[in-house]
């Protein structure tokens, strides 16, 4: 089995690279080669340093803004769906600019009626034995409804890396601080310290179960 691996991941606060760097520790250890990617709202994802199809395990995490992960990791994995695109622009057109409604893909032409460039095909995907793998994971607060605010992102992130036919077997959300004063009236309550030691343990262990299940699974 070919052992190379990315971890792509946004953070502002600084606990998602911690997240990011046990699971380098836990991939490392059992022999794989692991490039860790660092995105920002500058980072130029026209001339990315990387490419996804380079790799056989993909690791995908952002911190969370307004119940989403960061739109420069959003981007990012977009992206290689929308190439000819500046992912630094909004992906949505004016209505103006939209092809008529039923429009659809002009046959034999492989573009979009009133739209530049090639669009993306569509089809169905469907996961095997031999396809590629990934893990998506995201550091929140959760202080209104605690894990539940965890949900949208984990989910969002698995349907963009699914659309770049990676299959995703694993999802790890982790607690964030988010302010640097205590919050005793939210539903964790005072989480200053977090990720902890503890939590970035859970961490390590969630990708030793990855790995084990991929080697039970495929016998590989």
């Amino acid at each position: 089995m070919s052992k190379k691996c990315l971890i792509l991941y946004a953070t502002h606060t600084g606990n998602t690279e911690k997240v990011a760097a046990r699971f380098k520790i836990a991939f490392e250890r059992h022999g794989w080669t692991v490039d860790s990617v660092k995105l920002n709202q500058k980072s130029d994802l026209m001339h990315p340093t990387y490419d996804i199809k380079d790799y056989d395990f993909l690791c995908v995490g952002s911190g969370i803004a307004m119940h989403l992960p960061f739109d420069e990791i959003l981007k990012a994995v977009k992206f290689p769906r929308d190439r000819g695109l500046d992912p630094k622009q909004d992906m949505a057109e004016p209505p103006s600019q939209m092809p008529p409604e039923g429009a659809g893909i002009s046959p034999g032409s492989g573009k979009v009626p009133g739209q530049g460039g090639s669009p993306p095909s569509h089809h169905r995907i469907v996961f095997g034995p031999d396809s590629k793998k990934a893990v998506v994971f995201v550091t929140y607060s959760g202080f209104d409804l605690g894990p539940k605010e965890a949900v949208p992102s984990l989910e969002l992130l698995a349907l963009e890396v699914e659309h770049l036919e990676i299959e995703v077997i694993g999802k790890f959300s982790c607690l964030g601080k988010f302010i640097p004063g205590p919050t005793p009236e939210t539903f964790w309550g005072d989480i200053r310290d977090r990720p902890n030691e503890y939590d970035l343990m859970k961490a390590e262990i969630f990708i030793e179960d990855k790995l084990a299940e991929m080697k039970d699974r495929y016998n590989r």
